[in-house]
């Protein structure tokens, strides 16, 4: 249970992060009195929030699916040769862990996190920006949801 309990201090710990980064960026865009360094514009500051919010989401979607990994190796005893993010996901939802509808909106979550790691265009970086907070919530009450 050692390791599942490291793995969920961790997530909360990343998903706390990733929550403040949320709330950086919105607070920066909904901003009437954008304050901006000398040697950066306020769209570059912009940018460098939505970036940073997007890292953290990358480290959030994975250390997400890894301890759901570890809560079905250790709690629910799946094979422990279930590997990969969309795998563990799909597990989780047979398990009835995750409803379907859920398991839906984590598989298009690591598709996002995948096209943010791998592939960087300014607008795929806005729009999957966008759907940051509710993924970051929908972490969050599965993370909770499976404490032990």
């Amino acid at each position: 249970m050692g390791r599942l309990n490291f793995a969920y201090e961790s997530l909360i710990s990343a998903l706390n992060a990733l929550e403040e980064a949320i709330d950086n960026f919105e607070n920066f865009k909904n901003s009437k009195n954008k304050l901006a360094f000398e040697f950066m514009n306020n769209e570059a500051l912009s940018k460098t929030f939505r970036d940073s919010l997007i890292q953290r989401f990358e480290f959030c979607s994975d250390l997400f699916w890894k301890y759901l990994k570890k809560y079905l190796d250790e709690i629910v005893k799946t094979p422990s040769e279930i590997n990969g993010p969309g795998p563990v996901i799909r597990v989780a939802c047979k398990a009835k862990i995750i409803s379907e509808l859920d398991a839906e909106v984590f598989l298009e979550m690591i598709k996002s996190r995948n096209l943010t790691s791998h592939i960087y265009k300014e607008e795929v970086a806005d729009q999957i920006s966008v759907s940051i907070p509710g993924y970051c919530k929908l972490m969050k009450k599965y993370t909770e949801k499976l404490i032990q």
